[in-house]
C-alpha cells in the first residue's frame, strides 16, 4: 500500500523563497492552481524486483485538495485522497482500503507531504527539505532533499518541467534506493470530459 498510493500532481507556492530568485521563478512555474486532469506514465524501480515496473493512466485534482490516481495499466486501480481519509480500491483484486490519514503510517506521511504541497503550505516543507532550483529558458528543475533525521522513508524529490511542451517528470528516490518516476502532461479537454473525481470517488468507496 505504501508503494502505491505516492500522489503526485505537485504545486508548490513562492511565499517564504522570495530571496531566491531563481527558487522563487521555479516554484511560480511549478505552481498549479484549481482543479486539473492528467494523463501519467509511471515507471517504479524496486529493491526485490528484476525489472522495472510500469503504469499509466489519469490523475485528477480537485480545487479543495482532492487527489485521485486512475491507474488502467496494468490493471484499474483507484487510489485517492479527500478531506481526512485516504481510499483504495483494485475490483481486479476484490480489495477495498479506506482509513484517516492519521492511521495510514508511512503512507499517509507522503500523502500529506504531497496533499500540503497542493494546497500551497510551504511551511510544511521548511523544516523537513532543502530546496535547490535551476532555470535553462523554458526548462526548469526544483530539487526538495529531506533533511537529517527524516529517516529512510523519506524521499528525495526532483520536479523538472518544459514549458513549451506542456510537460512535468517527477522522481522520487528514497534512502533504501527504491526509486519512482511520473512522466505527466495535461488531458485534452475533450478526452477529460468523461472523468469526475466525485464519481470516481464514489467507486473507490463503494457507494
Amino acid at each position: 500500500m505504501k508503494k502505491l498510493l505516492f500522489m503526485l500532481v505537485l504545486c508548490l507556492p513562492v511565499a517564504g523563497f522570495a530571496d531566491d530568485g531563481a527558487l522563487a521563478s521555479v516554484l511560480a512555474r511549478a505552481r498549479h492552481d484549481g482543479a486539473g486532469k492528467f494523463q501519467y506514465r509511471e515507471t517504479r524501480l524496486l529493491e526485490l524486483a528484476a525489472a522495472p515496473w510500469e503504469a499509466e493512466g489519469y490523475m485528477l485534482t480537485g480545487a479543495d485538495g482532492s487527489l485521485v490516481k486512475l491507474q488502467l495499466q496494468p490493471s484499474r486501480v483507484i487510489m485517492a485522497i479527500s478531506d481526512e481519509e485516504m481510499y483504495y480500491w483494485d475490483p481486479l483484486q476484490n480489495q477495498r482500503h479506506r482509513m484517516p490519514l492519521d492511521y495510514g503510517g508511512e503512507a499517509a506521511e507522503q500523502i500529506v507531504l504531497f496533499r500540503a504541497i497542493l494546497q500551497g503550505h510551504s511551511e510544511d516543507f521548511q523544516n523537513s527539505y532543502d530546496f535547490a532550483a535551476q532555470i535553462d529558458d523554458k526548462r526548469w528543475s526544483l530539487r526538495m532533499t529531506p533533511k537529517a533525521g527524516q529517516g529512510d522513508a523519506a524521499a528525495t524529490i526532483e520536479i523538472s518541467g518544459d514549458d513549451a511542451a506542456g510537460s512535468r517528470i517527477i522522481s522520487m528516490r528514497r534512502r533504501d534506493g527504491e526509486a519512482t518516476e511520473y512522466h505527466i502532461s495535461r488531458l485534452p479537454e475533450r478526452q477529460a470530459d468523461n472523468l469526475s473525481i466525485p464519481a470516481l470517488l464514489r467507486e473507490a468507496t463503494g457507494d
